[in-house]
């Protein structure tokens, strides 16, 4: 049992011993890279078209509801019956409802447009990234955003820049 154990703690050790060369870091200005690749500017005013869109119907159905409650108080300082009001009221509930499920649903919408639009870009600079990493034997590479110091660590921008064939 012994001997199995010092035979495995010498592989370990062995297996280790390639691994104990030095880590080489590097880092890249990834948001510089993202808003310069070609095409991202399209790309963004296209989602900014959709959140346009989206925010247009819902002005329109504040203005319905606004208009439905100014409504409805005015009814309420009437002398309506309490049958009408209430019909008005559940209008008013209902419309109010349908409002905040568009917001909600807005919301989500908008997000999942921003990933259908961005994802190709960061897929490609994430690709790039990868393969200067791997061309120049790097073990590491971070976002110079992510990272409080980084002095033992080369600068890929450039790097990553070109290989993007951004100039």
């Amino acid at each position: 049992m012994k001997k199995f154990l010092v035979i495995i703690c010498i592989a370990l050790l062995c297996a280790t011993a390639g691994y104990a060369q030095k880590a080489k870091f590097g880092h890249v200005d990834y948001g510089t890279l993202m808003k310069e690749m070609p095409g991202i500017d399209t790309a963004q005013q296209a989602l900014l078209q959709y959140q346009q869109e989206l925010e247009a119907v819902g002005k329109q159905m504040a203005e319905e509801f606004k208009a439905k409650q100014s409504e409805y108080t005015n009814l309420a300082n009437s002398t309506t019956s309490s049958a009408i009001l209430k019909v008005k009221e559940d209008e008013l509930m209902k419309l109010y409802q349908r409002l905040q499920d568009f917001v909600s649903t807005s919301e989500a919408d908008i997000q999942k447009k921003q990933l259908e639009l961005i994802k190709p870009f960061q897929d490609n600079l994430l690709a790039a990234i990868k393969k200067v990493a791997e061309t120049n034997k790097y073990t590491y590479i971070f976002d110079v955003t992510m990272c409080a110091f980084h002095t033992d660590s080369d600068d890929l921008t450039n790097a990553v820049r070109a290989e993007l064939g951004i100039k």
